[in-house]
């Protein structure tokens, strides 16, 4: 029987489909392409695709930029990259945004192919005035890349809550499903932790400062002053808030700032440390005005925790989340003002039962288990796809 090819079109390579990617690819009843607009750590990602297709392109708009964009817009390289997208014809694509290189691939793929979205954020449930005091253009730019991608596809995958479907201004009319926090099976670690002191671990990099949210670095110094480690890794995407982490590090023995490394080896690393850290807090007045981000959001480190065998710690700001740790009991939920007492809090928790808790989650939701829900999902997508495209030949 011959293997279904599904064709995977992403801004920039990401772990999320990875997992997806390389799932489907050991059941062996798949085929997996992908088409990416960024450079592609191929050693890591030939794992999960049989065909990697790649258009480096600048997601920066700047003026210094924009004459070498427009020669690559222009080469043979792009008509070769497009050629090859136009003339598949797969199983289905799963297209990941919102982006606007991932909203032109979308007019260049055959309309009888079915399409499913990969909502990485929704940038729609966010109030407009926000967004734009935030990212500027960028803000408004993406919502309408985002309402565009829901109406051309034929199903939607989403990586946080469903609800957040019910807090956008339009209705998304094709069928859609959210995804569990599900570790990837070859990436799953049992905790290693030994270490009599406690450690705390923020699966990346620091936060740059943004205002109205709790400053990231006070949230160290708190945990910190404690005496309990702090982990990050990788530099701020801010160049000036890392240079004010590092400067943290070298004064404070109790925070580490570590070199990025690989998911695989990320995990890996996290396994020896104590708790999983999403100490993410807004200011109270502003989170009110716009909770909804927040609260429906699913981060893609809580997944990494699970994975390396990690209990975490979460802020109770981000509801959907925490609504996971307390019914399966994978951690701790706390507000700000609970963290001066950080160290009294989780001494008093029954980090063996934790941890038990952790590897039955990794168990029962693992992606080999999942999978099957994903591949349902496809075939109900496909199958409406087809029977859609039919009538509307019929009606011609």
């Amino acid at each position: 029987m011959p293997k279904k090819q599904i064709v995977f079109i992403e801004p920039q390579a990401t772990v999320n489909s990875y997992r997806i990617a390389r799932s489907l690819k050991l059941t062996k009843r798949y085929e997996t392409i992908l088409f990416c607009f960024a450079k592609v750590d191929k050693d890591f990602y030939n794992k999960a695709y049989d065909r990697i297709f790649v258009l480096e392109l600048d997601h920066k708009f700047r003026l210094n930029n924009l004459i070498a964009l427009f020669k690559k817009l222009l080469s043979k390289e792009k008509k070769y990259f497009f050629r090859e997208m136009g003339k598949i014809e797969p199983y289905l694509f799963q297209i990941s945004g919102p982006d606007l290189f991932t909203l032109i691939s979308l007019f260049h793929l055959k309309e009888n192919i079915p399409k499913i979205y990969y909502s990485n954020d929704t940038w729609g449930i966010a109030k407009r005035w926000l967004l734009f005091k935030k990212f500027g253009f960028k803000g408004e730019f993406q919502r309408i890349c985002e309402k565009i991608c829901f109406r051309k596809v034929d199903g939607v995958l989403n990586k946080s809550s469903i609800k957040q479907f019910e807090l956008l201004s339009y209705k998304v009319n094709v069928p859609k499903i959210a995804l569990p926090p599900s570790p990837f099976d070859e990436f799953i670690f049992y905790s290693k932790n030994k270490n009599r002191e406690i450690n705390l671990v923020h699966g990346g990099n620091p936060n740059p400062t943004i205002k109205k949210r709790i400053n990231f670095l006070e949230i160290i110094k708190g945990v910190t002053s404690q005496k309990i480690y702090f982990h990050t890794y990788g530099p701020c995407v801010v160049e000036k808030d890392d240079m004010i982490y590092r400067r943290e590090a070298k004064k404070n023995k109790y925070y580490c700032i570590h070199e990025k490394v690989s998911p695989y080896k990320l995990n890996e690393e996290m396994s020896k440390y104590s708790f999983g850290s999403l100490l993410d807090f807004w200011d109270e007045t502003e989170f009110k005005k716009n909770p909804a981000m927040v609260n429906t959001d699913m981060g893609s480190k809580m997944i990494n925790y699970l994975e390396a065998g990690l209990p975490m710690i979460v802020s109770d700001q981000m509801e959907y989340i925490t609504e996971i740790v307390k019914k399966y009991g994978l951690g701790l939920v706390i507000n700000i003002k609970d963290l001066k007492n950080l160290r009294e809090i989780i001494e008093k928790q029954d980090y063996v039962q934790l941890k038990k808790n952790i590897k039955k989650f990794q168990e029962e939701f693992k992606m080999s288990r999942v999978i099957k829900e994903i591949e349902n999902f496809y075939e109900r997508v496909a199958t409406n796809s087809i029977k859609k495209f039919k009538r509307n030949i019929q009606n011609i």
